[in-house]
């Protein structure tokens, strides 16, 4: 088998075991509440403290891997989620709980930093589109495996959490990678060189975690609180709806081989403008509807990847790393402070103040997106320049 499969598939599978561990606390907030004491707001803060940490651990990870190469960060990475997911499971308080958490999303940054841009660099250019929606794909894959498990082991929360530390079982798969299209500096960077590129890198990627988590982020609440649906059918609809993120970030990737990734980006944006109001019901209080709102809403966030892709192919490698793991990871810091709001929103002003705040959040993110991809340059990429 090629090197560049072999990359792809542990980067994908890396890239769920982060999802997974990122969202299957909003699973079980219940036990949190109930073990730790913890309000929504407390708990708000909780998950967003992953997406904290992610922004720090990108940006340096992600210089690091520019230095050291991907492989290693890969590693680190993903052995320094799996582990802090373990001591979160089993935190004796609440104070080791937060702080385990922001030091697994600190990992969590680097493994998505090392892996994705790994897989991208080891493709061939020709399937460098597929293979990032490939790897962007483990996010719905981990998603649904999130949905799946709790069908499974929803009544034994501390169990279901121990299963976030599974990656651990990829170390050894990640080790019979040969980096080989990996370089050490061949100059000195110069990363003003590329700070339009990354302030509107990062406002678009900020766009989408902030539109994405704040559904997802929340939908658990909503559905069964406002919707009163219960757990098994919640299970299955986030299992399917990111099966069918997955699928679509795979056939995104595909065709951001051959279309326009613009003109790509715009057919998704339109997609989530109109499904938000039906994912987290502001006129309709209908499962039937949510159900079939969450569902269009997650296959359209498939163009998801091609906003990494539009960096990476705009850099050279000796930066590729840090300005991915940057403005990424920057974005997952957004869309963590956007949670908190929304939690704070929830404990003040109620469960239908949050529903409207979650739909304000959503356009004005999507919005964002519009912005950053409108101005990004029309101009052939710079990544014809530095083909690796």
């Amino acid at each position: 088998m090629k090197n560049y499969i072999h990359a792809t598939i542990v980067s994908t599978l890396a890239w769920a075991g982060n999802i997974y561990d990122l969202l299957l606390l909003t699973f079980v907030y219940s036990f949190f509440e109930k073990v730790y004491g913890l309000n929504y707001f407390d708990f708000s803060i909780l998950f967003a403290l992953g997406l904290i940490g992610r922004a720090i651990g990108g940006t340096y990870f992600g210089r690091l891997a520019d230095k050291i190469g991907r492989k290693p960060i890969l590693a680190i990475g993903t052995a320094g989620y799996s582990v802090f997911q373990i001591i979160l499971a089993f935190s004796p308080n609440s104070l080791i709980l937060f702080v385990a958490r922001f030091l697994q999303g600190i990992f969590m940054g680097a493994q998505w930093t090392a892996g994705t841009v790994l897989a991208y660099e080891n493709a061939p250019v020709n399937l460098r589109g597929i293979v990032t929606g490939i790897v962007q794909a483990g996010y719905g894959i981990g998603y649904a495996l999130t949905g799946l498990t709790y069908i499974i082991l929803g009544n034994e929360p501390r169990l279901f959490l121990i299963t976030g530390a599974l990656p651990l079982i990829l170390l050894p798969y990640i080790k019979i990678i040969n980096e080989t299209k990996f370089s050490s500096f061949t100059f000195k960077p110069r990363y003003n060189d590329y700070l339009s590129l990354l302030i509107k890198a990062t406002a678009g990627m900020s766009g989408m975690f902030l539109a994405y988590f704040s559904v997802f982020g929340n939908y658990t609440l909503v559905a069964e609180k406002y919707l009163n649906m219960n757990s098994i059918t919640l299970g299955l609809l986030i299992t399917l709806s990111n099966l069918g993120l997955a699928a679509s970030f795979i056939l995104f990737g595909r065709l951001a081989d051959k279309v326009d990734k613009r003109k790509l980006i715009y057919i998704g944006v339109s997609g989530l403008l109109v499904s938000l109001p039906l994912a987290v019901p502001i006129f309709i209080k209908s499962i039937i509807i949510s159900e079939i709102g969450i569902l269009i809403y997650a296959f359209s966030t498939g163009f998801w990847p091609l906003m990494p892709l539009l960096l990476a192919e705009a850099v050279p490698t000796e930066v590729r790393g840090m300005l991915s793991g940057l403005s990424y990871n920057i974005g997952g810091f957004v869309g963590g402070i956007g949670n908190i709001i929304l939690g704070i929103i929830e404990i003040e002003l109620g469960l239908r103040a949050l529903i409207d705040t979650i739909n304000f959040f959503g356009f004005f993110a999507l919005a964002l997106v519009l912005v950053s991809v409108i101005t990004w340059p029309k101009s052939k990429s710079p990544a014809i320049m530095y083909s690796d």
